[in-house]
């Protein structure tokens, strides 16, 4: 899958860390992003776009794909508003459509910004600059801490006797397209599972769970793809967990600096929930 707006750009893998231990990141510091003991490696990767191909990605193939937005919410929100319960049913009731689910739970969101980017000051858990780092957001077992964090133990276990998911949704809001630091995907497929992927210790946090870096195989077949000059009706769905294990468990992603389109102070923000999803069977 080509077409003429596939671009070279470079991603920051996980290569070493710097003290020769398993790899971590500290998430202590609110105001900014984690800080891990590790490197990043800048690679140079092609990065394909799927503009006028997006019916030909799935999530359980490449672990994501494309939907278009028809809804209400196209501006920032503070939690608690009547702007966040739409926007949360929204995405629920997207969610079940679509996957045939027979709940829905949507527990966070976080605005991101660029061009300029958020000052740090400015900065909480729900407002915040581009992740510039390849990862996936929580291992398995930091899947179900989660749950049990938001639903209860209890209920988590009640939940998760069947097929259950976690799925990220995100999309840019407002009136400008998406063209710094736009994000990029992984097929899960391309990735060698038991080289490309670390698992990496959230240090700092309410909860002890773990997360995936990912480094770049020496054989180079990671295919990335994103969406060239997305807008505020198109989202980006993809996995971050899924207890079925005969389907794609997961999707890698990050921002990336796309030196290809002029740089301006326009500024682009992105917003993207956390949902989990829940299956009859």
């Amino acid at each position: 899958m080509s077409n003429n707006n596939d671009i070279s750009a470079k991603l920051h893998f996980f290569s070493h860390t710097v003290d020769g231990s398993a790899p971590w990141i500290d998430a202590s510091y609110t105001l900014t992003e984690p800080i891990p003991n590790f490197i990043p490696a800048s690679t140079d990767v092609i990065i394909h776009n799927m503009r006028g191909q997006e019916n030909t990605f799935d999530l359980d193939t490449q672990g994501f794909e494309v939907h278009k937005y028809n809804g209400q919410v196209n501006n920032e929100f503070n939690n608690g508003d009547e702007q966040q319960r739409i926007y949360y049913e929204e995405l629920a009731e997207l969610l079940k459509k679509r996957l045939n689910a027979a709940r829905v739970i949507v527990f966070n969101h976080v605005f991101r910004y660029r061009g300029p980017s958020r000052a740090i000051d400015l900065c909480d858990s729900n407002h915040k600059s581009p992740a510039i780092h390849p990862h996936v957001d929580f291992d398995g077992p930091g899947v179900y801490l989660k749950l049990k964090e938001v639903v209860g133990e209890e209920e988590a276990k009640r939940l998760t006797r069947n097929r259950f998911q976690l799925i990220n949704i995100w999309r840019p809001i407002g009136s400008h397209i998406i063209t710094r630091n736009p994000l990029t995907l992984c097929d899960y497929r391309s990735l060698d599972l038991k080289n490309d992927i670390h698992l990496t210790e959230v240090r700092g946090s309410p909860i002890t769970y773990s997360v995936y870096t990912i480094s770049h195989n020496a054989q180079n077949t990671q295919k990335w793809y994103y969406l060239n000059e997305m807008r505020s009706d198109e989202l980006l769905v993809f996995k971050m967990f899924d207890s079925d294990p005969n389907v794609a468990q997961f999707c890698p992603h990050t921002g990336f600096i796309n030196d290809h389109v002029p740089m301006n102070d326009i500024q682009q923000i992105s917003l993207e929930a956390r949902c989990f999803v829940f299956y009859d069977q």
